[in-house]
């Protein structure tokens, strides 16, 4: 029994509590029955103003007529009748916040309207009504001055009004915010995502700066997710922001993101490619203020918008498929993740331009789960950084494998080339000898032999072999080798440049420079040049001075080549010193070039000081310094 009771209790207890927490929440939404007018006077807020010849409609978007909201500033009237019920009321607005001023009875309940720069979309405020102590069952004027402007970046919608007790205005409320954050909060997290990803991609970039596809595509991705994020962050942040940056971040992309497609698949653009870059560079601040200010409506703007970017997803695309189908690997893989991009940009335009000219039209449809919405801009975005992000790794797995076998590959070239520079130079009777053998990079080209003869001399080579890495260290080496053959049979100079040339035509892709000499004790020689720069002699009393031997074409460059020996004399005392053009074509932080009179200055000093004189002015090319000097002892 007592079980029954307590039972019973229970459920009235129940009952009771539903039926106080319905009580307890009023809301009347307030749509019907608005007068609105356009224009500005403040004698419409009061109570006593007869708004009979005001238009009557509802407060809705697409009730409200299309000559009405052409208006810069209007003003809604009704008269509502409050509940009998004493207590607190209060009325609600869900609009462009900001952007209006409530009136009750002739009396501002809320803040005066603020410079456009500060609204923000979709804010729902809260405004008293009628007081604690005030007698309910009595009815008051409520008017409502909005000031919007024609700009395409301002929501021209009319805003939507409810009253309620506090409880029941703050629960709807929230329930107002949730539906907000919920139709957003998918946008924001993806667009946040992309432009991370967009940061990622310019970071990498910083790693490898030799792939300037990843700056562009890291531009791109990055102006992609901050023009949605802005766009969808409009109910926290002002919209200016879309204005001042929102938009030209959609044209930016643009740029960026043809700029990536030529970058990627290893063309360059052509200069009608260029000058629409620029436009889409300079259209925002152009193009942007126009629909900013208001003075181009809105259909207008988005048709005119729609046309500038057009090409921009038509013409890149279109060359993409042109080129996978000629084969270009790096093209095919494109055209996919580049629709994503683009497509999203081009529906949100086309839904704006639509909507304007078709308000009754809702738009593309959206996926509704529970109170979060996914749209079709998120959906093609999260796309897109998939499909992007696969691209890039597996480019990136591809790049790394390549480094690495650059990599192995210069190691290889670096190990062969410390073989054939000799790092220690040998002693010739009669001649004091110096060397410096800097490259610019990990492996040059130059070389240089210093090869002593059985009937006393030397023989002194010095070239430069076009190309860097493993195919000049693999030439380098074909040359070496054949030298010291040709060494063992004879020591002319000019025998040596023709065997060498043999050698090399048809077995190298380049060509080289190379000057040699043979001296004998006591100052007496011959030499010869196939296109190498000419030596200078110098001394402790002459100023240096160039020698001109009979020049012959570069090494591998035709079978039919001659090269002529050309008589050489060295006084006790003096130097012959060999350059190779890493000096001469040196360049300062200016674009000056060392240049030969430099050179030719700098050629009396010793090897070492040679080098480090162009090092320190600006090394582009390897240097390569031999200095031989004929002793005073032997000439005794």
């Amino acid at each position: 029994m007592r079980i029954r009771i307590l039972l019973v209790v229970s459920i009235a207890l129940v009952i009771a509590a539903g039926a106080w927490a319905q009580s307890a929440q009023v809301f009347v939404p307030q749509t019907d029955g608005w007068r609105v007018q356009r224009g500005d006077d403040p004698a419409w807020a009061s109570p006593t103003f007869d708004d009979s010849s005001w238009t009557l409609t509802s407060l809705e978007f697409v009730s409200v007529p299309r000559w009405f909201l052409d208006g810069r500033s209007r003003w809604y009237r009704k008269r509502i009748h409050l509940p009998e019920r004493p207590g607190a009321m209060q009325i609600l607005v869900t609009t462009q916040d900001r952007s209006y001023e409530v009136y009750v009875d002739g009396r501002r309940v809320s803040p005066a309207i603020q410079s456009s720069l500060r609204w923000t979309n979709l804010v729902t405020r809260i405004f008293p009504l009628r007081a604690e102590t005030d007698q309910g069952g009595r009815d008051v004027e409520v008017a409502i001055r909005s000031h919007l402007y024609n700009g395409v970046y301002f929501d021209d919608a009319p805003p939507f009004v409810g009253i309620g007790n506090p409880a029941g205005a703050a629960r709807y409320k929230l329930s107002a915010d949730g539906v907000v954050l919920g139709s957003w909060i998918a946008a924001l997290t993806v667009n946040g995502i992309v432009a991370l990803a967009g940061l990622i991609l310019l970071s990498l970039y910083l790693q490898q700066r030799g792939h300037r596809e990843y700056l562009w595509l890291g531009l791109c991705v990055f102006f992609s997710g901050l023009s949605n994020l802005i766009i969808n962050a409009q109910i926290y942040i002002t919209v200016s922001w879309n204005g001042f940056l929102g938009d030209p971040c959609e044209y930016w992309f643009f740029a960026a993101y043809i700029e990536f497609v030529y970058e990627f698949v290893g063309r360059r653009p052509h200069r009608t490619v260029r000058l629409y870059q620029w436009i889409l560079v300079a259209v925002p601040f152009l193009f942007s203020p126009l629909g900013w200010s208001g003075a181009m409506n809105v259909e207008t703007y988005n048709w005119v918008e729609n046309c500038i970017i057009l090409p921009g997803i038509l013409v890149p695309i279109s060359l993409l498929v042109v080129w996978a189908r000629r084969g270009n690997r790096e093209a095919a893989v494109l055209i996919v993740p580049m629709l994503l991009a683009n497509i999203g940009f081009l529906l949100v335009d086309i839904e704006v331009a639509f909507r304007f000219a078709h308000p009754s039209w809702s738009g593309f449809p959206r996926l509704r789960l529970g109170l979060v919405t996914i749209d079709y801009v998120s959906f093609a975005q999260a796309l897109f950084v998939l499909a992007i992000g696969l691209v890039i790794f597996l480019r990136f797995v591809r790049v790394s494998r390549d480094q690495v076998r650059t990599q192995a590959e210069l190691e290889a070239a670096r190990a062969v080339q410390q073989v054939l520079i000799p790092e220690e130079l040998p002693s010739v009777k009669g001649f004091r000898i110096g060397s410096v053998y800097h490259p610019a990079q990990q492996v040059g080209g130059d070389f240089f032999q210093i090869l002593p003869l059985a009937e006393g001399g030397l023989l002194a080579v010095v070239g430069d072999v076009s190309g860097k890495g493993m195919p000049a260290a693999l030439t380098v080496a074909l040359i070496v080798g054949t030298l010291r053959t040709l060494a063992e049979t004879t020591s002319s100079p000019a025998e040596i440049l023709a065997g060498l040339n043999r050698r090399l035509v048809g077995r190298s892709a380049g060509f080289t420079t190379c000057l040699t000499v043979r001296m004998l004790p006591g100052g007496q020689g011959v030499m010869a040049s196939a296109g190498h720069l000419n030596p200078y002699i110098s001394s402790a009393n002459t100023s240096p001075r160039e020698i001109a031997p009979a020049i012959g074409l570069p090494l591998g460059l035709s079978a039919d080549a001659v090269y002529s020996d050309v008589p050489l004399a060295l006084e006790p005392g003096e130097t012959l010193t060999f350059l190779s053009d890493g000096v001469v074509e040196a360049r300062n932080v200016h674009g000056e070039l060392f240049g030969f009179e430099r050179a030719r200055v700098v050629s009396a000093q010793t090897a070492d000081e040679i080098a480090r004189t162009a090092e320190s002015f600006g090394q582009e090319d390897d240097i390569t310094v031999v200095t031989l000097t004929v002793l005073e002892a032997v000439a005794a």
